[in-house]
């Protein structure tokens, strides 16, 4: 870190927080560990302007399982300097926990945090219409360029590095009849303006966002986050942590157990397949081809079995 930035964020702490640095120490690129001259350790993050809206919604619905930032003089959770926006929380030295422990408990704060702002809003074809639109030509592409990856590998004699990809290619074209059905049932929702219901999502869901104050959990890291559909939030959880031995079937069928959420459902597997379909990237090395085709086959099959093989009620066609 440069003097100059170092003596920015020092006169920031004690105009906002009455905060006297002593040392600090960087995290990342923009979060930072502080000492004060008293001793005491905090947590600064630099972040963007929208976060101080979010915190004050949150806190004026008695959202409570969200780690909020210290107030500062200005009774404010955000600060800011030159346009530069920043929060400070006491930092906290988590007791290392269990990852099968951590990811329940993740899921089970993610709902609280979608069950506590629900917003019931009616789908809106025109902005439908764009977002699917651009995924289309995505998935499009993706699959055009996956079809001629397997041609050439079939063109030539086989090899260790062929085979994942030849033995698991029909994963990869039944996703693509998948989310054919999915889209158009989601289209036919939203032709019809359907209620559904919109959250108050975390957008960034991952065991580093997540901390356990004196048996307390809290989610963190809500720069990301929005009003939207908790598929969205659930994809991205069930995609990252599901390498962990947790029974996330019934989880998420749990959560999605009513007719209010169907449409919700459906996004959450159309999601799912999408992100996995985009994950497929070809290089100039078969082995690492190899691996990429395979690991996505693999979480397919694994998120079919879950997931398409079970007679959850969908979204009417």
């Amino acid at each position: 870190m440069n003097d100059y930035k170092l003596r920015s964020i020092n006169l920031d702490l004690v105009k906002y927080y009455e905060i006297n640095l002593k040392d600090i120490s960087p995290i990342t690129l923009k979060t930072y560990k502080l000492v004060s001259d008293n001793n005491n350790n905090f947590f600064l993050k630099e972040t963007s302007k929208t976060i101080l809206n979010k915190y004050h919604y949150l806190e004026n619905i008695g959202v409570s399982n969200v780690l909020y930032p210290i107030l500062n003089k200005e009774n404010k959770y955000v600060s800011s300097n030159n346009n530069q926006f920043f929060y400070v929380t006491d930092y906290i030295n988590e007791v290392k926990i269990r990852d099968d422990v951590k990811s329940s408990a993740l899921f089970y704060e993610l709902e609280n945090l979608h069950n506590r702002t629900i917003i019931k809003k009616t789908l809106d074809p025109f902005k439908a219409r764009i977002k699917f639109d651009e995924i289309t030509n995505q998935l499009d592409y993706k699959f055009k360029s996956i079809e001629s990856y397997v041609r050439q590998v079939e063109s030539k004699p086989l090899n260790m590095f062929s085979m994942p990809i030849l033995e698991n290619y029909y994963l990869i074209l039944e996703a693509k009849k998948e989310l054919v059905k999915l889209q158009k049932r989601l289209i036919s929702s939203i032709k019809s303006r359907e209620s559904v219901n919109y959250n108050f999502i975390h957008n960034n869901p991952s065991l580093d966002h997540i901390l356990n104050v004196r048996g307390q959990n809290y989610l963190i890291s809500l720069d990301k986050s929005k009003i939207g559909l908790d598929s969205l939030d659930y994809a991205k959880y069930y995609i990252s942590n599901n390498f962990i031995n947790v029974d996330y079937k019934t989880l998420i069928l749990n959560h999605y157990d009513s007719d209010a959420y169907s449409f919700n459902y459906d996004y959450f597997k159309y999601l799912i397949l999408y992100i996995y379909i985009m994950k497929i990237n070809f290089t100039n090395e078969q082995q690492v081809n190899a691996r990429n085709f395979e690991n996505v086959a693999i979480n397919i099959s694994k998120f079919n079995n879950d997931f398409l093989d079970n007679k959850k009620q969908t979204s009417q066609p």
